[in-house]
């Protein structure tokens, strides 16, 4: 468990800096991710990862996938937060709000998004 854990904080420590070093922006990431099919929301679930089935057919309709960080707070969690609201508007002005039911409820942003409709 202790390996995972010193696993999953180095991987979000290198995501975290190379979107630093890179200079990415929310809206500059959001954009070459549609572009290469690759969106995703960030989701923070704690120590057990609360995937369903449902969410895999929620990631097959919308071309989404969930990038689940755990109980590991990324040091930059605004930055996956803006990305994830730009995520939802994305997916709001793509399908409108069917999905919206259907996205997991623990996804950075998601008291924003629902202040924000």
């Amino acid at each position: 468990m202790k390996t995972i854990m010193s696993f999953l904080f180095v991987l979000v420590l290198s995501i975290s800096s190379y979107a630093q070093e890179k200079n990415i922006t929310p809206q500059n990431k959001l954009q070459a991710d549609i572009k290469n099919g690759t969106v995703t929301l960030y989701v923070l679930s704690g120590i057990v990862s609360s995937a369903t089935p449902a969410d895999k057919g929620f990631l097959e309709k919308y071309n989404v996938k969930y990038h689940d960080f755990g109980c590991v707070i990324p040091e930059n969690i605004d930055y996956y937060r803006e990305y994830n609201l730009l995520v939802l508007q994305y997916l709001k002005k793509k399908f409108g709000t069917k999905w919206e039911k259907d996205v997991r409820k623990n996804i950075l942003g998601s008291k924003e998004w629902k202040t924000k409709k």
